[in-house]
């Protein structure tokens, strides 16, 4: 790969809806609050269940965390809402794989474990580090396979530099800096704030620094610190790609559906596990993909016939039956009785 080409880091989305912790949902909460903003307004139009945000261990789906910065964004009138925001709000890690990061030895080392460790926080987020004699690029795909938010992005990316500042206890001078949505009609603001060659319409956002600063000291460098944290983020990390895997491959199934089709190697890709693993581990646990996906194309045929008035046919296109027989087949199998027969003992009250 040539200096400063674009990786390709993001995955095939379509078929897995990554998810955020809600530690980080609450964070962007009490600063929407903080500008005054309706935050119960914005929680509501996102779907977003306020007991969720109490919940250390919760995750958020991503997508409604991108409507939350649509909402905000719309709220706040300000076109360049999340620049503005991430000037403001304090720079402040939000689980071990951060504080072991921060305690990293130098910038070099800290980008690495800010990379490692950052699933942790989001499956949206892919962070690929290029190191280049002159140049070292952070390329940051925050989009979890959704279309950008400018707000989203502007915000996270300088609250990236101003994390880098914090760790160096310096201002690193930037030399370019790109985002991968459209150019807005003015970006002075995007001047002021960075002051460097910025680029617009990217494949991904990044930040570009000269690489003589990747061994600058980190400010909060400790070996002793850095090494409990490590420990703490990999199995933070252990419980995300390893313990229990059944739930979290029978949700991101769900969570694809409807989908004709729900592929293994896209699931796995999403899930940063690759597609061998995930079916090792679904056998440990005595099931297999195959199962799940059947498993959960049930719980939503049922949920259609028992909440919706699709049709039949309808249901089974979605769902990506070739046939009426074979939809009929499964019902029967799931339940036995066919989806005619199920429907109308719903109506009856049987």
């Amino acid at each position: 790969m040539g200096k400063g080409q674009q990786p390709d880091i993001g995955s095939n989305q379509d078929s897995f809806k990554p998810r955020s912790t809600a530690v980080i949902t609450r964070y962007l909460y009490r600063m929407y609050g903080q500008e005054g903003l309706d935050t119960a307004q914005i929680l509501e139009r996102s779907g977003i269940d306020p007991k969720q945000l109490a919940d250390p261990v919760a995750r958020i789906p991503h997508e409604k965390l991108i409507k939350m910065w649509e909402v905000a964004g719309e709220l706040s009138g300000d076109p360049h809402f999340g620049l503005h925001l991430a000037e403001k709000v304090p720079v402040i890690p939000f689980n071990a794989g951060d504080y072991a990061a921060m305690t990293s030895k130098n910038l070099r080392e800290s980008l690495y474990n800010l990379s490692r460790y950052i699933r942790i926080s989001s499956d949206a987020v892919k962070i690929d580090i290029q190191f280049d004699s002159d140049l070292t690029h952070v390329f940051a795909d925050l989009s979890g396979g959704a279309k950008p938010n400018k707000h989203h992005t502007d915000f996270w990316v300088l609250y990236l530099v101003r994390y880098i500042k914090g760790l160096l206890g310096l201002s690193v001078p930037l030399a370019s800096v790109g985002f991968n949505h459209e150019e807005p009609d003015d970006t002075s603001a995007y001047q002021s704030v960075f002051n460097s060659k910025i680029k617009f319409n990217e494949r991904n956002s990044y930040i570009c620094y000269e690489s003589k600063y990747l061994d600058a000291t980190s400010v909060c460098a400790d070996l002793s610190i850095h090494k409990l944290h490590e420990s703490m983020a990999l199995k933070e990390l252990q419980a995300l790609n390893d313990v229990g895997i059944f739930p979290r491959v029978k949700r991101a199934i769900s969570d694809a559906l409807p989908a004709k089709v729900v592929d293994i190697n896209a699931v796995a890709s999403a899930l940063n596990v690759a597609p061998r693993t995930v079916q090792r581990q679904l056998a440990n646990e005595g099931v297999t993909f195959k199962k799940l996906v059947d498993m959960a194309r049930k719980e939503y045929a049922i949920s259609e016939m028992e909440n919706t008035s699709l049709s039949i046919s309808e249901v089974a296109y979605r769902l990506g039956y070739q046939d009426m027989g074979s939809i009929y087949r499964a019902f029967k199998r799931w339940t036995g009785m066919t989806p005619v027969e199920y429907r109308e003992n719903l109506r009856s009250g049987e």
